[in-house]
């Protein structure tokens, strides 16, 4: 930070003080800013680790898409294939989509159940998405293991508003896969920035959460 060199500082002196120290705070903040962004990326890359060792030799019990950009469905259908795994949960799903319309474009060779295929078309953030999840994984009792799939930006806001919104009686098993994203357009480097400021205001957001609001 840049102090006054004169006990008596004249007005223009003083500007060009306060206009340096604002021009310092925002470049600190800027690259505290960006170095964020590549804890979110590194979360994602752990998770996807984490979740090719653990389902090496087993498929999860379920897999579930988080809908938001494009790309997702199709590699939770690509991982259910891969894991033999026929039971999918899409969360967010517009209201015009069917399982129909969803599964039409992509070629399952049979593979997937289209009946073991369930869609939630009330979620509209993460949030719900969240909320949704656990309300389908409540009344499906047996199921331990659950693979959520998203971009690799969203993980790490998804694992910690589920860390804040399951119960003591959620005792599932949550693994992530994320979708990888080419950060060659500024499009892509866009919404990596705006990710780390949708935690923020979610992080904000989830300290005035009632956990009572969960058990529904």
């Amino acid at each position: 930070m840049f102090k006054s060199k004169y006990i008596f500082e004249t007005k223009k002196t003083r500007t060009i003080r306060y206009i340096k120290n604002a021009s310092f705070i925002l470049f600190f903040s800027f690259v505290c800013y960006s170095i964020s962004t590549l804890l979110f990326l590194l979360v994602s890359k752990n998770e996807n680790t984490l979740t090719q060792e653990v389902f090496y030799k087993r498929p999860p019990d379920l897999i579930v898409v988080f809908t938001g950009h494009k790309g997702r469905i199709p590699y939770a259908v690509s991982l259910a294939k891969k894991y033999k795994q026929n039971s999918l949960f899409i969360s967010g799903v517009h209201s015009k989509n069917t399982v129909d319309t969803l599964i039409a474009p992509m070629n399952l060779d049979g593979k997937i159940n289209p009946d073991l295929l369930h869609i939630d078309y009330l979620a509209r953030n993460t949030v719900e998405n969240v909320l949704s999840t656990l309300q389908f994984l409540r009344k499906k009792p047996g199921l331990e293991t659950i693979l959520i799939v998203s971009h690799d930006y969203h993980i790490m806001r998804i694992k910690h508003i589920m860390d804040k919104l399951r119960t003591h009686d959620d005792r599932y098993r949550f693994y992530f896969a994320g979708v990888k994203t080419q950060y060659k357009s500024m499009r892509s480097v866009k919404i990596l920035y705006k990710e780390v400021f949708k935690y923020i205001r979610t992080y904000l957001f989830l300290l005035l959460w009632d956990s009572d609001m969960t058990s529904y």
